[in-house]
C-alpha cells in the first residue's frame, strides 16, 4: 500500500504535517499547562473546554493525516542514512502517527466514558455516553502517560530533523519544508 520509491513529500502531504504539527504542539503545550501550571479548577475550567473542544475537532483532522500518510507512504530514506538511522525513523514516524490518533480518542473516551459532554465551542455538545469508573480511570492513564510519549516522539522527530539540516546537510528537511527531492547522487 505505501510506496517507499517516492523521492519527496507531496504539498497535501507537506500542508497535513505541518497544521498537525502545530495543532500538537499547541494541544501538548495546554495540556501541561493544565497538569503542571498550578491553575486552579476554576482556572482550569474554561481552558478544558477549550482543549477538549479542539482535541475532538483535532481528531477528525489527524484521522485524515494519518489515513493519507499511510496510503501515501514515505519517500525513500536519503542516500547513505545508516540502517540504525532508517529504523529509528521508521519506529519515529510510526509511534508519532499512532500516538497523534490515541491522544485524542482517549481524550474524548475519558470524557464521554467519564459522564461529562464535550462542547465543541459551544455550537453543538456531544453528550456522554455513559459514566464507567473504570474506562475513565484507564482512558486518564493513557491519556496522561499517551502525552509523555508524544512529547519524546517530537522531541527525537525535531532533533533528527536538525541534525538532517546542520550536521548531514543532507536536504532530508528540504523534503518536508520545500518539496525538493534529495538527489540520488
Amino acid at each position: 500500500m505505501t510506496d517507499s520509491n517516492t523521492a519527496t513529500y507531496g504539498g497535501i502531504s507537506r500542508l497535513n504535517h505541518w497544521i498537525v504539527a502545530l495543532c500538537v504542539l499547541g494541544m501538548l503545550a495546554v495540556g501541561f499547562y493544565l497538569e503542571f501550571g498550578g491553575l486552579t479548577r476554576e482556572a482550569k475550567g474554561p481552558i478544558m473546554a477549550l482543549h477538549k473542544a479542539t482535541g475532538t475537532v483535532l481528531l477528525l483532522v489527524i484521522l485524515w493525516r494519518v489515513v493519507w500518510r499511510i496510503r501515501q507512504g514515505f519517500p525513500a530514506p536519503a542516500p547513505g542514512v545508516a540502517g540504525w538511522q532508517v529504523l529509528a525513523s521508521k519506529v519515529t514516524h510510526w509511534g508519532l502517527l499512532v500516538m497523534m490518533l490515541v491522544m485524542p480518542l482517549s481524550g474524548v473516551s475519558m470524557s464521554l466514558l467519564g459522564g461529562r459532554p464535550i462542547s465543541i465551542y459551544g455550537l453543538f455538545t456531544i453528550p456522554p455516553v455513559a459514566k464507567i469508573e473504570a474506562v475513565g480511570e484507564i482512558t486518564h492513564e493513557v491519556h496522561e502517560y499517551g502525552a509523555w510519549i508524544l512529547a519524546i516522539l517530537v522531541a527525537l522527530h525535531i532533533a533528527a530533523a536538525i541534525k538532517h539540516l546542520v550536521i548531514d546537510k543532507d536536504g532530508v528537511l528540504a523534503r518536508m519544508t520545500t518539496g525538493k527531492a534529495i538527489d540520488a547522487a
